[in-house]
């Protein structure tokens, strides 16, 4: 697991995901069918795709099954404007290709009597249909775990995968996918996590979905030169009115240090999902959430939330700040860590080094109250039950968001030290964060 830490930080600085071949697509004359996504605009382009089909019958206009996607006559257009990639190409000889065709026409139809109502997150939505049909159709194909939506099985549900070598069960918040190629996934509100067999890799929630090898194609997005002073010239010459947010979405690997003191609990995998927010031009009133969700190794899931409705924050600059949160929440391992009420205090500081970096840090205290197993362990601090400490350093281009607002956004990767049950851990978090002044 050690070295599994080092491989998944190593990977991430290099580009997450690797080779990265380019888009092609075989000549018209050929029958094929082939499966797209492109990176969702503004915002969501680092954790969200839009999938889409294409069939390809020579001599005929290729035929796209899609869900609001706009696309026209090029099997790469969509409504976005981002990195597109080519999933898998399938080519099948005429006879089956028409029955291909009729299949997806025929559960088309079917998934919209099924599903007449539609629902961005977690579903049913524009990869809902996608990955209905690649199933239902022997298309095996599957979707990268940024395709938000495509693991969608209503209320509570059980499917084969869309590669067809796994299965899964799932429900909304939670679900579980296995699978010989697939390997094993954990889904937590449509944020996946979990280790690929082939191609090898780590699934993560931010894109391209995965660390490791990429047997898909790319097409990257068209450079415009002027994009980026335009970007830059907003974010420094916007005035903040109100406040700023700061959004994060990540993945995160720790090893417990003496597992004996942490009820034999070694390695904790997760993902999560936290916000922070401030109200004012200068001093503010602060609020903030966390959800976190995953595994313990030996077997076990690992879960944490956090409400922080009392905070002050010092605006710095724009989208900067300086905030002291306090509030309540609960965390715990199943059959070691038993869940217990946590009082968490947290103070956070966020700066822009410059337009394409930011770094920031934290300190969390957590008290235990009523909890004998928890309560007195920190290592360093003599006054808290728990102590975390992290920093982190994101990199990606300031940019205007079109909403008034002064916005930062791209990859970031953060190193923790952490306390649990009177051991230490250390961990590292890799995932995006967005920040707002508006």
């Amino acid at each position: 697991m050690q070295y599994l830490l080092w491989l998944v930080v190593g990977l991430a600085v290099a580009g997450c995901a690797f080779p990265r071949a380019p888009a092609s697509l075989p000549p018209t004359s050929e029958g094929y069918v082939a499966v797209f996504s492109g990176e969702m605009p503004g915002g969501l382009s680092q954790v969200a795709r839009h999938a889409w089909i294409v069939v390809n019958m020579p001599g005929n206009s290729p035929r796209r099954f899609e869900l609001g996607g706009g696309g026209g006559r090029d099997p790469f257009e969509y409504f976005g404007h981002g990195e597109v990639a080519v999933h898998g190409v399938i080519h099948y000889e005429p006879a089956e290709l028409e029955r291909k065709l009729s299949c997806l026409e025929r559960e088309q139809r079917a998934y919209r009597e099924q599903y007449p109502h539609y629902s961005a997150i977690p579903g049913p939505n524009s990869n809902t249909i996608v990955d209905y049909l690649l199933r239902h159709c022997d298309i095996h194909v599957e979707l990268p775990a940024t395709a938000i939506g495509r693991d969608y099985r209503g209320l509570i549900g059980a499917s084969v995968t869309s590669r067809g070598t796994g299965v899964q069960l799932e429900t909304w918040p939670l679900g579980v996918k296995l699978g010989i190629e697939e390997g094993v996934e954990l889904h937590l509100l449509d944020l996946a996590l979990g280790l690929h067999f082939w191609p090898p890799g780590i699934t993560v929630p931010v894109n391209p979905g995965r660390i490791g090898f990429d047997t898909d194609m790319h097409r990257d997005p068209p450079q415009d030169p002027a994009s980026g002073s335009r970007a830059h010239d907003s974010q420094t010459e916007h005035v903040r009115e109100y406040g700023a947010v700061s959004l994060w979405m990540w993945s995160h690997y720790a090893k417990v240090l003496d597992p004996e003191r942490a009820s034999n609990v070694q390695h904790l995998a997760t993902v999560g999902i936290n916000a922070r927010a401030a109200y004012g031009k200068h001093l503010g009133y602060g609020v903030g959430f966390d959800l976190e969700g995953g595994l313990g190794i030996p077997t076990s899931f690992s879960y944490a939330a956090r409400l922080y409705p009392v905070g002050l924050v010092l605006m710095l600059h724009e989208n900067t700040f300086i905030g002291l949160y306090s509030g309540v929440g609960s965390n715990g391992v199943t059959a070691h860590v038993p869940a217990r009420l946590e009082l968490p205090s947290e103070l956070r500081v966020e700066v822009d080094a410059s337009s394409y970096v930011r770094v920031g840090a934290l300190a969390k205290i957590g008290w235990y109250p009523g909890s004998s197993s928890r309560r007195g362990g920190s290592l360093i601090s003599p006054f808290a039950d728990e102590l975390l400490l992290s920093a982190f350093v994101r990199l990606g281009r300031a940019e205007a968001c079109g909403c008034g607002a002064a916005q930062g956004r791209g990859y970031f990767l953060a190193l923790s030290r952490g306390e649990l049950m009177g051991s230490a851990w250390f961990g590292a978090n890799f995932g995006i964060e967005a920040d707002f002044g508006y």
